[in-house]
């Protein structure tokens, strides 16, 4: 979407995709400090956060991982049993106890097993627990503190990051869990952890003396301002609007006409894309990146991504005959007049993703090398918050050769002598960094990151 300052007012998609996209540049993730000998199971209770379809019980707990790979993971631990706590056991009908190892403390690494997709590192971690009229987050991690562990690489997150993650999850716990405030806790690992989870546990009330940070919706409006101001996305688009001039389509074909059947705005993305599936993309001039599925080369290349998205079921509901090309992501509307700044393809490659810069209606080889920098880092970051943290590389394709077609669509590799760019998450930032220089702008002019640090209080601190 179009953001022309940092207190322009979002819609809870948009915010969670601007904190996602802070926390994927800004944030590293830690591995586990330690491990139990009997510990190697994924928990019995785990569920994503976009699973749990009910609220939580007054006084009922969960533990909870937000993972690298931005799942946000809840589970129920086998322990503390020693303060009357017996989450585990009441979670589960007696019937089904022989299924649960009663030896694995099912802690926070069962919720962030490493596959041969994510490596079992994490970005905070804690405990949940409903209370009366709030929900109590207790950040309680003996394996994923970041406490002293310099000398290891891992570092304490600064203000701003704290700030960004836990608006981030108080947006999340609340769209699950109902709307009400959310009130950290911090804890030191050690005699302290044990103290503080003694009370927890055994639904005791911290002491008033203890510092906790209270979200609600205000504070996460004012967080809001931090992720804008340092993803620098704000003076990207200016750029944009200023140095690159948009382009309308070409040309048209005649059964052409209708919203592409798999239409979606890359800030409601939710997955990544599988091994070689494929998607048409466009950068719109209301700064949609909008995102498809063509239906075209099934004869030629035996393509059949629209067919092979959607049910069988649905089939009858789609027009065989519309290409529901790239024109079908930029249909006209309001004050949106159908042009647009860069077209393509995507394919998820292993160990990147892939965008072909192909587009028979809105080709264009007019660009400097700035702005190709600029742009492309700009889509680079958008589609790394979307469909995971890898590089992207643009490739660059003529449309009027058919051989490209031929190789993108048979999951071919180009030459290396073909064009090629590559954004890794260091080359993004280089570029987005850049961009207030490029503009003529200092750091310390109204859009600087460090004008909102004032309003940091806005989250509120109790001691």
């Amino acid at each position: 979407m179009k953001i022309s300052n940092p207190n322009v007012q979002l819609d809870s998609s948009s915010l969670e995709f601007f904190f996602r996209a802070y926390i994927r540049r800004y944030v590293s993730a830690v591995p586990p400090k330690y491990s139990y000998v009997n510990e190697s199971g994924v928990n019995p209770a785990f569920q994503s956060i976009e699973e749990i379809t009910y609220p939580l019980l007054t006084n009922e707990k969960r533990l909870f991982v937000l993972r690298r790979d931005l799942i946000l993971a809840t589970g129920i631990k086998n322990a503390y049993q020693e303060y009357g706590y017996q989450g585990l056991k009441k979670a589960f009908a007696s019937k089904n106890h022989d299924f649960i190892n009663w030896e694995d403390r099912y802690g926070h690494t069962s919720l962030a097993t490493p596959d041969n997709q994510y490596d079992g590192q994490v970005l905070y971690a804690g405990f949940i627990c409903q209370r009366d009229s709030y929900l109590e987050i207790f950040l309680s991690s003996g394996r994923f503190n970041r406490h002293s562990r310099t000398s290891e690489g891992v570092e304490p997150l600064s203000t701003e990051q704290r700030t960004i993650v836990e608006s981030y999850l108080t947006l999340k716990f609340t769209q699950t869990y109902g709307q009400q405030s959310v009130i950290f806790y911090d804890t030191l690992p050690g005699k302290q952890d044990d103290e503080d989870s003694a009370l927890f546990f055994a639904d005791k009330p911290f002491p008033d003396t203890k510092i906790c940070r209270i979200y609600d919706e205000k504070s996460i409006s004012e967080a809001k301002k931090f992720a804008l101001v340092a993803l620098n996305y704000i003076g990207a688009q200016q750029y944009i609007c200023k140095y690159i001039a948009p382009i309308k389509p070409k040309y048209k074909y005649d059964n052409e006409g209708c919203i592409n059947p798999a239409f979606e705005n890359i800030e409601q993305i939710k997955f990544p894309l599988k091994p070689l599936e494929k998607r048409i993309w466009v950068l719109r001039t209301d700064f949609i990146l909008a995102t498809g599925v063509k239906n075209a080369y099934q004869e030629e290349y035996g393509y059949f991504g629209l067919k092979d998205t959607f049910n069988e079921t649905l089939h009858t509901f789609l027009n065989p005959r519309d290409r529901y090309g790239h024109p079908s992501l930029t249909i006209p509307e309001q004050e949106y007049d159908g042009s647009v700044f860069y077209a393509g393809y995507l394919c998820q490659r292993q160990g990147f993703l892939q965008a072909y810069l192909v587009s028979g209606r809105f080709d264009r080889k007019d660009l400097s090398d700035e702005q190709t920098q600029v742009l492309e880092a700009y889509i680079a970051s958008l589609l790394q918050t979307a469909y995971g943290q890898q590089p992207i590389v643009f490739d660059y394709g003529d449309p009027d050769n058919t051989n490209y077609h031929k190789i993108f669509f048979g999951n071919g590799i180009f030459a290396k002598t073909n064009p090629q760019r590559i954004y890794t998450l260091s080359r993004v930032n280089e570029v987005m960094d850049n961009i207030p220089q490029l503009l003529g702008q200092k750091r310390g002019s109204q859009t600087d990151h460090q004008d909102y640090h004032s309003e940091l209080p806005e989250v509120v601190v109790y001691s």
